[in-house]
């Protein structure tokens, strides 16, 4: 039973259509960003240090890049290799043989695509508390709950928050002085999501490509 299950999950059957409404939903997800990214936020008037107000405008733009990306290229690209492979593998009735992708450039695919995603989701503002990898909204309230700790002052007067705050109940002596050791953060951050987010898009296009131009090449080129 489980065999047939896995048969079925690795079948032209159910990848190809998973790989087109995966295509369909970037292509949504990137248009609601968008109109998130276009409403005012509020929020940002409560921040009183200018380089988290940068860093939050920082977000912003890479929000709205990374959707304009993923409706205008990675979208259509993902729909597009779901009805060329779904043409030539359910129509014409192709083949996928097996030295189609030697087993190094599949180890090598693997791992780009596994340290790229790494590199951007490992940097956030946080730990599990605020968690949010790459995903700006999280890290937008993950700062907004910092500050929330430390009552809205700047990350400067940490000796007059230390003095006039008091650590929540079982927080350590240290949790403010913690808390705003994470906004250091912010300065890494854009330099982390945008190589392992450029690295994971190029990889994956990259794969895309050549697995539909050697099926082609396999099944009709040199046949």
């Amino acid at each position: 039973m489980f065999d047939q299950f896995l048969d079925f999950m690795l079948g032209r059957w159910f990848w190809i259509p998973a790989i087109f409404f995966f295509g369909i939903f970037l292509i949504y997800l990137g248009k609601r960003r968008l109109r998130f990214e276009a409403q005012p936020d509020p929020r940002y008037d409560l921040i009183p240090d200018e380089d988290v107000k940068k860093f939050w405008r920082w977000m912003t733009r890479f929000d709205i890049y990374r959707s304009k990306f993923h409706i205008y290229f990675f979208g259509p690209l993902m729909i597009a290799f779901a009805i060329i492979n779904g043409i030539m593998l359910c129509i014409f009735n192709a083949y996928v043989f097996d030295e189609l992708m030697p087993t190094k450039k599949i180890i090598f695919f693997s791992y780009m695509i596994l340290f790229s995603f790494g590199i951007s989701e490992a940097a956030a503002l946080g730990n599990s508390l605020y968690g949010g990898g790459s995903n700006v909204s999280n890290n937008k309230s993950a700062i907004i709950d910092i500050y929330k700790c430390i009552n809205f002052h700047s990350k400067k007067e940490l000796e007059w928050i230390k003095k006039n705050l008091k650590p929540p109940i079982g927080s350590p002596k240290n949790f403010y002085k913690r808390e705003i050791e994470v906004l250091k953060r912010i300065n890494y951050i854009p330099c982390c999501w945008t190589i392992g987010r450029s690295l994971w898009f190029i990889t994956w296009s990259v794969f895309f490509i050549y697995f539909t131009v050697r099926i082609y090449q396999d099944n009709f080129l040199y046949k």
